[in-house]
């Protein structure tokens, strides 16, 4: 018996995690930001900066700062353009 509740106790988190993070991904907020980041460096910070006072999402919430970093979503661009918004931004803060 303590077995068997040991192992529900265990499954549940992983199938509760399992299922959050499709719904995650499908957040039309978090598909809007993803979508600008596949568009341009210059699209995504403009609007990351038009919206930063509503939302309060940085830059790199969903274009990981460095490789390995969390983000709030996997928008899945190629790490090139990752190192152009990062030499994008470089510039724009000297």
């Amino acid at each position: 018996m303590k077995a068997l509740l040991l192992a529900v106790a265990l499954a549940v988190p992983a199938i509760a995690s399992a299922q959050a993070t499709p719904a995650r991904l499908e957040n039309p907020l978090y598909q809007r930001y993803c979508d600008k980041l596949r568009e341009s460096p210059q699209a995504y910070v403009q609007f990351v900066r038009r919206v930063k006072p509503v939302y309060g999402y940085t830059y790199w919430d969903f274009a990981a700062e460095y490789p390995g970093a969390p983000t709030r979503a996997d928008c899945k661009v190629t790490p090139e353009r990752v190192a152009a918004l990062r030499q994008m931004l470089a510039q724009s803060t000297r």
